[in-house]
Protein backbone atom coordinates (compact mmCIF):
# COMPACT_ATOMS: atom_id res chain seq x y z
CA UNK A 1 0.00 0.00 0.00
CA UNK A 2 1.17 3.53 -0.75
CA UNK A 3 0.81 6.23 1.90
CA UNK A 4 0.83 9.88 0.83
CA UNK A 5 1.37 12.26 3.75
CA UNK A 6 0.95 16.00 3.42
CA UNK A 7 2.58 18.03 6.20
CA UNK A 8 1.06 21.51 6.47
CA UNK A 9 2.80 24.36 8.30
CA UNK A 10 0.91 27.27 9.82
CA UNK A 11 2.59 29.68 7.35
CA UNK A 12 0.98 27.99 4.33
CA UNK A 13 3.95 25.87 3.34
CA UNK A 14 3.49 22.14 2.92
CA UNK A 15 5.41 19.07 1.84
CA UNK A 16 4.35 15.75 0.33
CA UNK A 17 5.86 12.44 1.36
CA UNK A 18 5.21 9.06 -0.26
CA UNK A 19 5.78 6.19 2.18
CA UNK A 20 7.98 8.52 4.22
CA UNK A 21 10.09 9.62 1.22
CA UNK A 22 10.17 13.34 0.42
CA UNK A 23 8.35 14.05 -2.83
CA UNK A 24 7.92 17.82 -3.10
CA UNK A 25 7.08 20.96 -1.16
CA UNK A 26 5.49 24.34 -1.80
CA UNK A 27 6.30 27.58 -0.07
CA UNK A 28 2.78 29.03 0.10
CA UNK A 29 3.37 31.50 -2.73
CA UNK A 30 0.58 29.93 -4.77
CA UNK A 31 2.96 28.43 -7.30
CA UNK A 32 1.85 24.87 -8.03
CA UNK A 33 3.62 21.76 -9.22
CA UNK A 34 2.55 20.37 -12.58
CA UNK A 35 2.00 16.67 -13.18
CA UNK A 36 5.29 16.38 -15.06
CA UNK A 37 7.16 17.71 -11.99
CA UNK A 38 5.36 15.19 -9.79
CA UNK A 39 6.11 12.36 -12.24
CA UNK A 40 9.79 13.31 -12.22
CA UNK A 41 9.91 13.40 -8.41
CA UNK A 42 8.15 10.02 -8.17
CA UNK A 43 10.71 8.51 -10.55
CA UNK A 44 13.46 9.36 -8.05
CA UNK A 45 11.91 7.32 -5.23
CA UNK A 46 13.33 3.88 -4.44
CA UNK A 47 11.46 1.01 -6.07
CA UNK A 48 9.44 3.20 -8.42
CA UNK A 49 9.45 2.03 -12.03
CA UNK A 50 8.19 4.55 -14.55
CA UNK A 51 6.44 3.60 -17.76
CA UNK A 52 5.38 5.90 -20.58
CA UNK A 53 2.44 4.79 -22.71
CA UNK A 54 0.94 6.65 -25.66
CA UNK A 55 -2.66 6.45 -26.80
CA UNK A 56 -4.91 8.41 -29.16
CA UNK A 57 -7.57 10.68 -27.69
CA UNK A 58 -10.81 8.66 -27.55
CA UNK A 59 -13.41 9.58 -30.15
CA UNK A 60 -16.26 9.66 -27.61
CA UNK A 61 -16.75 13.28 -26.48
CA UNK A 62 -17.54 12.12 -22.95
CA UNK A 63 -14.40 10.00 -22.49
CA UNK A 64 -12.73 9.70 -19.12
CA UNK A 65 -9.19 8.77 -18.12
CA UNK A 66 -10.52 5.40 -16.92
CA UNK A 67 -11.59 4.68 -20.52
CA UNK A 68 -7.99 5.20 -21.63
CA UNK A 69 -6.58 3.32 -18.63
CA UNK A 70 -8.69 0.29 -19.52
CA UNK A 71 -6.67 -0.04 -22.74
CA UNK A 72 -3.40 0.25 -20.81
CA UNK A 73 -4.36 -2.04 -17.92
CA UNK A 74 -6.59 -4.65 -19.55
CA UNK A 75 -8.51 -7.09 -17.45
CA UNK A 76 -7.37 -10.69 -17.52
CA UNK A 77 -8.76 -12.64 -20.46
CA UNK A 78 -12.34 -13.31 -19.50
CA UNK A 79 -14.27 -15.95 -21.35
CA UNK A 80 -17.26 -15.59 -19.04
CA UNK A 81 -19.84 -12.83 -19.30
CA UNK A 82 -18.86 -9.41 -17.98
CA UNK A 83 -21.73 -8.85 -15.55
CA UNK A 84 -20.99 -11.77 -13.21
CA UNK A 85 -19.62 -11.92 -9.67
CA UNK A 86 -16.49 -13.52 -11.14
CA UNK A 87 -15.98 -10.64 -13.59
CA UNK A 88 -16.63 -8.12 -10.79
CA UNK A 89 -13.95 -9.79 -8.64
CA UNK A 90 -11.54 -9.73 -11.60
CA UNK A 91 -12.09 -5.99 -12.02
CA UNK A 92 -11.38 -5.52 -8.32
CA UNK A 93 -8.31 -7.80 -8.50
CA UNK A 94 -6.20 -5.05 -10.06
CA UNK A 95 -6.26 -3.32 -6.66
CA UNK A 96 -4.53 -4.54 -3.49
CA UNK A 97 -6.76 -6.31 -0.96
CA UNK A 98 -6.25 -3.53 1.58
CA UNK A 99 -7.23 -0.72 -0.83
CA UNK A 100 -10.18 1.30 0.43
CA UNK A 101 -13.23 1.18 -1.81
CA UNK A 102 -16.91 1.93 -1.86
CA UNK A 103 -19.59 0.84 -4.25
CA UNK A 104 -22.96 -0.70 -4.82
CA UNK A 105 -23.66 -4.31 -5.62
CA UNK A 106 -26.81 -5.43 -7.46
CA UNK A 107 -27.85 -8.94 -8.37
CA UNK A 108 -30.27 -10.44 -10.92
CA UNK A 109 -32.93 -10.77 -8.19
CA UNK A 110 -32.87 -6.99 -7.75
CA UNK A 111 -33.68 -6.50 -11.43
CA UNK A 112 -36.35 -9.20 -11.28
CA UNK A 113 -37.98 -7.47 -8.31
CA UNK A 114 -38.56 -4.50 -10.63
CA UNK A 115 -39.67 -6.55 -13.64
CA UNK A 116 -40.27 -10.28 -13.29
CA UNK A 117 -40.65 -10.72 -17.07
CA UNK A 118 -36.91 -10.27 -17.68
CA UNK A 119 -34.88 -13.22 -18.89
CA UNK A 120 -31.19 -13.77 -18.14
CA UNK A 121 -30.02 -11.96 -21.29
CA UNK A 122 -32.23 -8.93 -20.65
CA UNK A 123 -30.99 -8.74 -17.06
CA UNK A 124 -27.38 -8.79 -18.24
CA UNK A 125 -28.10 -6.13 -20.86
CA UNK A 126 -29.84 -3.95 -18.26
CA UNK A 127 -26.91 -4.40 -15.88
CA UNK A 128 -24.47 -3.38 -18.62
CA UNK A 129 -26.65 -0.38 -19.49
CA UNK A 130 -26.86 0.68 -15.83
CA UNK A 131 -23.09 0.30 -15.43
CA UNK A 132 -22.24 2.13 -18.67
CA UNK A 133 -24.60 5.06 -17.99
CA UNK A 134 -23.80 5.34 -14.29
CA UNK A 135 -23.86 8.94 -13.07
CA UNK A 136 -21.86 9.30 -9.88
CA UNK A 137 -24.00 12.29 -8.88
CA UNK A 138 -27.06 10.04 -8.81
CA UNK A 139 -25.64 6.59 -8.15
CA UNK A 140 -27.04 3.21 -9.02
CA UNK A 141 -30.40 3.25 -7.32
CA UNK A 142 -33.80 1.66 -7.99
CA UNK A 143 -34.75 4.41 -10.44
CA UNK A 144 -31.49 3.99 -12.37
CA UNK A 145 -32.07 0.23 -12.59
CA UNK A 146 -35.63 0.73 -13.79
CA UNK A 147 -34.44 3.21 -16.42
CA UNK A 148 -31.86 0.68 -17.66
CA UNK A 149 -34.55 -2.02 -17.82
CA UNK A 150 -36.87 0.27 -19.74
CA UNK A 151 -34.14 1.15 -22.24
CA UNK A 152 -33.27 -2.50 -22.83
CA UNK A 153 -36.91 -3.45 -23.29
CA UNK A 154 -37.47 -0.62 -25.78
CA UNK A 155 -34.79 -1.93 -28.15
Amino acid sequence: MLQVTCIHLDNGEFALYLNGHYLASEDGSGERWCLDDIRERLSLLPGVVMENVERKVPEDEEWSWNDVADSVFPLPDVTARSMTVDAFKRRLSRYPDDALCCGTFWLADDFLSLDDTLDEYMIEAAMERAQDSHDANIGLNWDALQCAIDEVKSV
